[in-house]
């Protein structure tokens, strides 16, 4: 018998069924997985390996459901040389161009994954916030997100707004995310091909290291 959603939590999860908890009112409004079909169209093979140096607003390269995976991090819209100084309302408007795009060549239950960066101090910009809100609107479903740690490659600098000085500490951020999506389903068809990963290789790259400590 397996176990399921408590009033307290289940610590363990054998056939776990935790249908109660994802009927509940918490899902409500937010994007459902879709009982579709999967179809995958070819690449044309003249546009296999190549790079194309334009925006991403338009790829009619790319047939509809065509892509499994993409992996971008946009343009911050912070002043580099190639930003367009956008409103923060232009700057999401030109974002959800491209992610309406990528989900138009995502096959189904193809994967999207975002990296970015929140911005500023006075006051904080909170990017992957905006990013997440526009993509479920677009109907993508969230898969979650990993924070990537970037402390070790961070500035030395101080997180105090003036040296030793308590009044007015200002945050440091020391991390990025990657927020991970699919497009209409959790699952992704994979006709007629094989795996070419062994199920032992992710446990190798995945487990965790072990440390041997010597004898004095």
């Amino acid at each position: 018998m397996g176990t399921k959603t408590s009033a307290f939590g289940s610590p363990g999860r054998i056939n776990h069924d935790s249908t109660p908890f994802y009927t509940s009112r918490l899902y409500e409004g937010l994007p459902k997985e879709e009982a579709v079909k999967y179809v995958e169209n070819p690449i044309p093979s003249e546009f296999l390996n190549k790079i194309f140096c334009k925006s991403s607003e338009k790829m009619e390269e790319l047939p509809d459901n065509s892509v499994h995976l993409m992996v971008t991090s946009p343009p911050y819209n912070v002043g580099k040389e190639y930003d367009e100084n956008l409103t923060l309302n232009e700057y999401r408007a030109f974002l959800k161009r491209v992610w309406s795009e990528i989900k138009r060549v995502l096959v189904p239950g193809g994967r999207m994954c975002v990296n970015i960066a929140n911005l500023g101090r006075k006051p904080y910009i909170p990017l992957h916030a905006f990013i997440v809100e526009d993509m479920l609107n677009l109907g993508f479903l969230m898969r979650g997100e990993i924070l990537w740690n970037k402390a070790s490659s961070g500035s030395p600098s101080t997180a105090w707004g003036s040296w030793l000085s308590a009044k007015n500490p200002t945050l440091r951020d020391i991390h990025e995310y990657i927020l991970v999506f699919s497009k209409s389903t959790f699952t992704r068809g994979n006709p007629g091909r094989k795996s070419t990963i062994s199920k032992e290789s992710p446990m190798r790259r995945t487990a965790p290291r072990r440390m041997k400590i010597a004898s004095q």
